[in-house]
């Protein structure tokens, strides 16, 4: 059995009957669903042990407070500064999960070819005992610009996501992980954009979210080191769950414990109307909502009994499609075991004949 704990919750256990045996069938792509893929950049990340142990102590040293901007001026990155210039760094006071923001331009020949580009590194939550962290790279303003209409900057922030974590490459150069791809978006080339690099530590994990962004068609996420639990499956079938859950609380007069009065009724009230609660899931920002779907045990295993968990190992690939809203497969982790783990976020954007 695997216990789960998050954020201070028990979340029960996972009983590995209920685990898929072998690799996710590529058709569930096409139906919204997770594909998970064994092994898939095993001996890559073989390749990769030296980067893989230097992003490590990156994140150590950032976690005994040390200042990721003044790490990224010394050895050994170095080189960054060849295509890269670094304009400094500042702390957003008006959000409590960042740590830092370092501001650079992508340089050609030494002059500057992309402007405003960043790395920032943040908590994954605002749990005490969650050492959890993520780098996030992008351009422009966070959450405002419409990062698909630029994708030269796009490119040009994931080439300093390749300069900062040079293992990205066992997704980027992931020849048979390419051909995957290509087969199922029915493409020739796909860009690896909006990176985000996780250590996900005990107590950790992201809480049920989609990634859904204008022109990705999806999300690669590459466990590079430790291991995770995930559940992932596409919203009309989270709606469905959450919709039979509650209806058998209220027939059987049974709700989870950490569910108070007040939380049932306003719960109640708002799945009497379907389209009501899909429109609260997307905001994110009803409390009942969002304890109900990630902090009560019942729901949890509900979604583990009927076979929507993934453990992902060292070297496993899990492809998340996110082509529009009705379809992209909603995901919640869960940090496996006693010590922090390594892993890649990547964005996929099909390219197709002459674009960039």
């Amino acid at each position: 059995m695997i216990s789960l704990q998050r954020r201070g919750f028990d979340l029960g256990v996972v009983d590995p009957t209920y685990l898929p045996k072998s690799n996710d069938s590529l058709e569930n792509w096409a139906l919204g669903r997770a594909v998970l893929v064994r092994q898939a950049c095993a001996n890559l990340i073989a390749q990769a042990q030296t980067e893989i142990m230097r992003s490590e102590k990156l994140y150590q040293s950032i976690l005994a407070g040390e200042d990721c901007d003044r790490l990224l001026s010394s050895n050994p990155y170095q080189d960054i500064d060849l295509n890269f210039e670094c304009l400094g760094s500042s702390i957003n006071q008006g959000d409590a999960q960042e740590i830092e923001t370092i501001v650079f331009d992508a340089l050609k020949e030494g002059k500057p070819v992309a402007e405003d580009l960043w790395l920032k590194v943040a908590w994954l939550s605002f749990h005490p005992d969650d050492a959890s962290m993520r780098f996030r790279f992008s351009f422009g303003v966070e959450h405002i610009e419409d990062v698909a209409a630029d994708p030269m900057r796009q490119n040009y922030a994931a080439a300093l996501a390749d300069a900062v974590f040079p293992e990205s490459r066992v997704i980027t150069s992931n020849q048979d992980l390419l051909e995957t791809l290509y087969h199922i978006l029915g493409c020739q080339e796909v860009r690896f954009v909006e990176r985000i690099v996780y250590f996900n530590a005990p107590e950790g994990g992201a809480y049920l979210h989609h990634d859904l962004e204008r022109g990705h068609a999806g999300v690669v996420y590459a466990q590079i080191s430790g291991s995770t639990f995930w559940l992932a499956l596409p919203k009309h079938q989270l709606l469905k769950e959450l919709l039979d859950f509650v209806k058998c609380c209220q027939t059987q007069n049974k709700w989870p414990t950490t569910i108070d009065p007040s939380m049932r009724t306003e719960i109640t009230l708002l799945c009497a109307d379907q389209n009501a609660v899909a429109e609260q899931l997307e905001t994110f920002a009803n409390s009942s909502l969002i304890h109900l779907i990630n902090e009560c045990k019942e729901f949890v295993q509900q979604l583990i009994v009927n076979g929507h968990g993934r453990m992902l190992e060292a070297g496993d690939v899990l492809l998340l499609p996110q082509a529009d809203e009705d379809s992209c497969c909603w995901h919640t982790v869960f940090t496996l075991g006693d010590t922090a783990g390594e892993a890649l976020s990547f964005a996929v954007r099909a390219v197709e004949n002459g674009g960039s």
